[in-house]
């Protein structure tokens, strides 16, 4: 657990499933006070085991995987011919970019600012899927839709098709909107719930890291364990080594988004508790 929730939350979560939180002295103050707190592992260890006594932690996680949805996603695949086309890249050559993102990422003129000087604009999260499938070949089925990485594209072909007026010949990420599914298998995964950011990794045309890490996993595989179809091209595994994020977009100023955030901890906790 990376953020405190609301003392609400807790209630309804003790209310709603009758469990014991086991709330020490300075919690239990700060509930009765309606003061926000968090809770630490071992505390989340005894929820989990409440909440899969009598179904088991695999059919907990199937029921429940559905708090994370909508769900933000980024594919990041590392290989030498990948590496090759980040040299184009007119910043930080030595980070990857995703390859497949949720949601869609593209450059807008509008959207440089000081605090945003690449110009990426992250669209709204469409209705999207994701489901574990864990009793017999565990695996994370994918479906929504997002950016896919299409290479690079000088930024005054961009302005000439709105505007009629070339611009800049700086290359930017193309990313088009896409329909995606993905296909994850889990035998050699490996699992790390709030990820932080990596050196190696791009996150500028991408869902920012804090997401992953605040409420979300990231999974370590093998590319040919992941099978990727794009809209309505051919189906394809990964080439290179594989590291999928997979987290969901909480406003932590938002108290109605609380108790949520709190049943994500909890998830997150389970599925480490599963795969590792």
């Amino acid at each position: 657990m990376k953020v405190r929730k609301n003392a609400s939350a807790y209630q309804e979560l003790a209310n709603e499933y009758e469990i014991d939180l086991g709330l020490n002295e300075e919690q239990s103050i700060a509930m009765h006070s309606n003061q926000p707190f968090m809770l630490n592992e071992d505390q989340l260890d005894y929820i989990v085991d409440q909440m899969t006594v009598t179904v088991g932690i695999d059919r907990y996680l199937q029921a429940h995987s559905e708090v994370l949805l909508p769900i933000a996603l980024s594919l990041f695949v590392i290989n030498e011919r990948l590496w090759k086309i980040m040299e184009r890249k007119p910043w930080d050559k030595e980070k990857m970019l995703a390859m497949c993102t949720i949601p869609l990422c593209t450059w807008e003129r509008k959207a440089e600012t000081t605090s945003n000087p690449k110009g990426s604009n992250r669209w709204d999260i469409h209705p999207n899927s994701l489901e574990l499938a864990l009793e017999k070949n565990p695996k994370i089925l994918v479906c929504g839709e997002g950016g896919d990485f299409s290479g690079f594209i000088e930024q005054s072909q961009i302005t000439m098709r709105k505007f009629g007026i070339p611009e800049s010949r700086k290359l930017i990420p193309n990313y088009t909107f896409e329909q995606l599914q993905m296909e994850v298998k889990l035998d050699r995964a490996v699992f790390e719930i709030h990820p932080s950011p990596r050196d190696n990794l791009d996150y500028d045309y991408s869902e920012p890291a804090r997401t992953f890490y605040n409420h979300g996993f990231a999974i370590s595989v093998p590319g040919e364990d992941v099978i990727l179809k794009v809209s309505k091209r051919k189906s394809l595994k990964m080439a290179g080594e594989v590291f999928l994020l997979i987290g969901s977009q909480i406003l932590e100023d938002d108290d109605t988004q609380h108790y949520r955030a709190l049943k994500i901890d909890i998830l997150l906790r389970a599925l480490q508790r599963r795969f590792t």
